[in-house]
């Protein structure tokens, strides 16, 4: 898990993206449904930028991420 303390990582598109990625992990904790209907509307909307996305959420979930605060894997 990385330490966010040194980091002014709040404001960047890197953050975002990872909180983003956390948020579907922790929905598809509970409810797989819920998390793939979430990606489905994000690949209808955001077309071919949905990849990146749609990756990491499979990277860090086979990486055992399941969505907790600040919980991003390499």
């Amino acid at each position: 898990m990385n330490d966010f303390t040194n980091h002014n990582w709040n404001s960047s598109e890197e953050y975002r993206h990872q909180c983003e990625v956390r948020y579907i992990l922790a929905i598809r904790a509970t409810n797989r449904d819920e998390a793939m209907k979430y990606l489905s509307l994000v690949q209808e909307k955001r077309k071919e930028k949905a990849k990146q996305l749609i990756d990491d959420c499979k990277k860090q979930w086979e990486l055992g991420n399941r969505g907790q605060w600040g919980d991003w894997r390499d």
